[in-house]
């Protein structure tokens, strides 16, 4: 009989975990500055109405409580937004992975049922001054269309290392033992073969292929004739594979 999966994971990725110490460092100084313009309020009305009749009451106190409907308004978008960067996650198992990111549902994958990662970075910066990357990372199976993971997630890196390690020790023998039995390997955009490498529009002979590198965000084909080709690494699934395959080549 086989054993049920474990439930509690390994390890985990929020976007932005929320626990109790973020309802007392965070919602409950927040809630108290909600509460004060209505306190205040609260008692320019009492105060109003005992020394100047109704009146004086509905209008003295207006002002705060409009200012202190308006903090409650930004008080909940604040809150419906913690909630849901606290139910984006990563979670690794033994077994497998899973990722949900709302309004979208719980998906699971077992290491085995990854077929390619797609993992690349991207850096902007407004005026040069403030300068931000995040680390993109695409997981392809035949049981979902490709699952992107936050690139927001807390420690992008430590959770790119951990799924790349646990899929290419059984994906990558299955790849280099297809390869040498003289199949076809797609790559995302570049495809080989024991004969040549293929792209969109060309096909190149393993001997006018000098070398390869990544550079920039780009994978960079070498040519004998002194031509490069460069291809976007978030177009190339599987680039750790595909980079010690052509190397077995040229």
């Amino acid at each position: 009989m086989k054993g049920s999966r474990p439930k509690n994971p390994i390890t985990k990725y929020y976007l932005q975990e929320l626990g109790w110490q973020d309802l007392l460092k965070v919602f409950l100084p927040l809630i108290i500055l909600v509460l004060t313009p209505f306190g205040y309020g609260f008692w320019r009305t009492l105060y109003g109405y005992s020394s100047f009749g109704p009146a004086a009451a509905a209008q003295w106190g207006r002002t705060w409580f409009l200012i202190s409907g308006g903090l409650v308004i930004l008080l909940l978008l604040y809150s419906f937004r913690r909630i849901k960067n606290n139910q984006t996650w990563v979670k690794i198992f033994p077994w497998g992975v899973q990722l949900n990111s709302p309004p979208g549902r719980k998906r699971a994958l077992k290491w085995e049922e990854i077929q390619g990662i797609t993992s690349y970075s991207v850096s902007r910066s407004f005026l040069r001054l403030f300068k931000k990357t995040k680390h993109h990372l695409i997981l392809y199976s035949e049981k979902y269309r490709p699952v992107y993971c936050h690139p927001d997630l807390k420690d992008r890196e430590g959770l790119k290392k951990i799924i790349k390690k646990q899929v290419y020790q059984h994906l990558k023998p299955q790849l280099l033992q297809a390869f040498k039995n003289g199949k076809t390997i797609p790559f995302g955009s570049i495809t080989i073969s024991k004969e040549k490498l293929l792209l969109p529009k060309v096909e190149i002979p393993w001997d006018y292929i000098e070398g390869i590198s990544v550079q920039k965000g780009n994978f960079v084909i070498n040519l004998t004739a002194k031509n490069t080709i460069k291809i976007p690494i978030r177009k190339i699934i599987n680039l750790d594979i595909l980079i010690h395959l052509i190397k077995t080549e040229i």
